[in-house]
């Protein structure tokens, strides 16, 4: 597996692995997503040598460095296999590097958030998934919608590097 970071002149390949007003929000987008949006795909070699996508994660950088989890999906014959946990991981590891401590902080909170609307069988197993990847806080949103709508959060702590004094 490779992960990869998708842009925008190959958005396109990817939009079969995107919900669709996802895409065409990042199709519209003018500037280079990587500015807002942090966007990776899993990619697999098929038996003819052919490197083919097979998971994909979108999420938007909000205000004072928080993560949202806009969509995530994976082929489902590629699922069960660890290729959106390692999206997440390394959403987790770009939004580090992107985060701007100020002067006086130590450290900071950053909160991966997800919201989703799911049938009660399929919101079972994304929230094992979301489990497994350290979410907590689930918060009903909607109970009016059939499916209802949920939000989890994720939390990580940010520390500051030490300065090297070479």
């Amino acid at each position: 597996m490779e992960i990869e970071v998708i842009k925008k002149e190959k958005l396109k390949d990817y939009r079969h692995l995107m919900l669709s007003y996802i895409y065409d929000e990042l199709d519209t987008y003018e500037d280079d997503l990587d500015c807002e949006y942090i966007c990776l795909a899993a990619t697999v070699s098929n038996e003819d040598g052919l490197i083919i996508p097979v998971s994909v994660l979108v999420c938007l950088m909000e205000p004072f460095g928080d993560v949202a989890v806009l969509s995530i999906y994976t082929l489902p014959n590629y699922r069960r296999r660890g290729f959106a946990s390692a999206l997440l991981d390394k959403a987790v590891f770009v939004a580090r590097q992107l985060f701007i401590f100020e002067e006086d902080e130590d450290e900071e909170d950053i909160n991966l958030k997800a919201i989703y609307r799911l049938r009660a069988e399929q919101r079972e197993v994304f929230e094992t998934f979301l489990k497994k990847n350290h979410f907590v806080d689930f918060i009903l949103l909607d109970e009016d919608d059939d499916p209802q709508v949920w939000a989890a959060m994720a939390e990580y702590r940010f520390y500051r590097l030490p300065e090297n004094d070479d």
